[in-house]
């Protein structure tokens, strides 16, 4: 049981990963804003996008613009939707969807999408706190491990998940 919860999980974490994607990086700041949104939304794309409202998901896109500098906006948008989000982008990235998206309903869609219940998915997404789903994300994103305490405090989240919402089964 807890492999399935950790590959939902997975799942809404390469959701959020992928939310960097291509355009041809010569426009001006809002024509840049409006090449992420056209990623984000999935245009050019084998059908994956950022599942988000259009005020959240240009939201996010805006944040994305200010926040890398030219060269790493660039490289970002080089790459494809399911891609990782280059080094030095990953902050960003997590900084703009918590400060845009309800990420709270953002999971339960996404783990509703992946064959959870709409009750499974609820449970799974009340459970975790915004500073529990940040640290999971930052690890995940960038690959480093949470400090010892918080790694501790993580595993016994997923446990209370697992106890509680059970194993996801579909």
């Amino acid at each position: 049981m807890p492999k399935r919860l950790l590959l939902v999980f997975a799942c809404l974490i390469a959701i959020v990963a992928a939310s960097c994607g291509s355009g041809d990086g010569s426009a001006p700041e809002d024509s840049r804003v409006d090449d992420v949104v056209a990623f984000l939304e999935g245009s050019g794309t084998d059908g994956d996008a950022l599942e988000l409202p259009e005020a959240e998901t240009r939201c996010v896109a805006e944040s994305l613009v200010a926040g890398l500098d030219s060269d790493l906006l660039d490289e970002v948008l080089a790459g494809t939707f399911d891609d990782e989000p280059p080094p030095g982008a990953e902050a960003v990235l997590i900084e703009a969807l918590f400060g845009c998206a309800a990420m709270q309903q953002f999971m339960i869609d996404s783990m509703v999408a992946d064959g959870a219940t709409q009750e499974e998915a609820e449970c799974f997404a009340g459970a975790f706190d915004e500073d529990t789903m940040r640290v999971m994300m930052t690890s995940e994103l960038t690959g480093e491990d949470p400090d010892p305490a918080m790694e501790e405090e993580l595993m016994s989240a997923v446990f209370e998940v697992m106890m509680t919402c059970g194993g996801f089964d579909g």
